[in-house]
């Protein structure tokens, strides 16, 4: 409920703002869509984002484990105050799965060492603040180039886990090994609520029709905030995002 009037509260504010903002330009030639397409100050769009993350470990106890696939969706606003120069912003409900191994060594009397395998489950909203540059139209089509920051709020996060106890056999004969798991398990509380990462990409624009345009684009997003909310077990989530969206 919380995230639908969060979501609601940005598409009404923005809406509000963008039918406000600048100037109207003069009537463009509609016989050419690049000058239809230019001569907007401003521009929605709806748009899809799947992913390649993966964990970059920042304490010497925690290990990466291979890349997953993530996904995301939502509404993006640009701003110009150049024909090819926009501010943009807007939101998106992003899922990414995180996969790490964390180690401990033990010095009790009865277990040597154990490895937890995660597989975690996170749910952000995020919200871009990005500047967009783009070039002159080469008949229906712009490229363009962004770089900002991508500022991500948790809404949930589930663990799927598994513990490796290697027991020692002074104590015990067998087995070497004691295993622990568990499915789906609440997270939240120890993950850290906000995320912010770099981002810089690379994309192109296609004029289908007047002032209507498809896009798609490639962006490394370059967490730097700490996956955990503890030092001990420090982790960015870093990624390769494709964008494939609409503007209107």
């Amino acid at each position: 409920m919380k995230t639908t009037l969060l979501i609601a509260f940005c598409l009404v504010t923005f809406s509000a703002y963008a039918q406000n903002y600048g100037t109207p330009p003069p009537p463009p030639d509609e016989g050419n869509m690049a000058d239809a397409w230019g001569s907007r100050y401003f521009h929605f769009g709806l748009n899809i984002t799947p992913g390649v993350y993966w964990v970059s470990p920042n304490s010497s106890n925690t290990a990466a484990n291979g890349a997953s696939f993530g996904f995301g969706y939502g509404a993006n606003m640009e701003f110009y105050f150049t024909p090819n120069y926009a501010f943009l912003t807007g939101f998106e409900l992003t899922n990414i799965y995180a996969k790490y191994n964390r180690s401990y060594s033990n010095p009790s009397t009865n277990a040597l060492d154990s490895t937890i395998t995660h597989v975690e489950s996170l749910q952000y909203l995020e919200l871009p603040f990005e500047l967009k540059l783009k070039t002159v139209p080469f008949r229906n089509v712009r490229y363009y180039g962004v770089i900002g920051l991508d500022i991500g709020f948790l809404l949930k996060a589930t663990d799927d886990y598994n513990t490796t106890v290697l027991l020692n056999q002074a104590y015990f004969t067998t087995p070497p090994e004691h295993l622990y798991s568990g499915n789906n398990e609440d997270i939240y509380s120890q993950t850290d609520f906000f995320r912010a990462s770099l981002v810089i990409g690379l994309g192109a624009e296609y004029s289908i029709a007047g002032s209507t345009a498809l896009q798609a684009s490639l962006t490394y997003n370059n967490c730097f905030t700490n996956l955990n909310n503890t030092s001990s077990n420090a982790a960015n989530i870093k990624g390769i995002q494709l964008m494939l969206g609409v503007l209107f």
